[in-house]
């Protein structure tokens, strides 16, 4: 008779403890299974770092968009627009920091890309969000 684990449903050993795809416990008498811990598993992992450098990004980057539309009275349209790209550049930064708990892959890819727009918009004035919203990024894209 063969033997399925109750929990992932993959074929075990009928003398298998537990379950070498899931790490189930394979009990015979209780069809409710018990999981263990195993390090190898990152079903919850925490994103707050990444939310804080994206969160923190984004409000620098509408600093300095405030800054540039400010300056824009001084240098014209050109100066304004930007700063406007700035700014919803940071604000679409944070909504990937704030994403990152629901797939932290997009929501690095958004932070990312919001450095890249924010940097290009406002460049002096978006050094530090763009490092911050970068970081953040790439720490959520290299967690599993």
């Amino acid at each position: 008779m063969t033997k399925y684990c109750p929990n992932c449903g993959k074929e075990v050993d009928e003398d298998t403890v537990y379950c070498n795809n899931c790490r189930a416990e394979i009990d015979s008498e209780n069809p409710t299974p018990k999981i263990i811990n195993n390090s190898n598993q990152n079903s919850n992992v925490s994103h707050t770092t990444e939310l804080v450098l994206g969160i923190l990004g984004g409000i620098f980057g509408i600093i300095g968009a405030i800054l540039a539309i400010m300056f824009s009275a001084f240098g014209g349209d050109e100066i304004l627009m930007l700063g406007m790209s700035a700014l919803i550049g940071s604000i679409v930064g944070i909504i990937g920091a704030v994403y990152l708990n629901k797939n932290a892959k997009y929501g690095g890819i958004i932070l990312i890309i919001s450095a890249i727009w924010v940097l290009i918009s406002i460049s002096l004035f978006g050094v530090l969000p763009a490092i911050l919203l970068g970081i953040g990024g790439i720490l959520a894209l290299m967690k599993k």
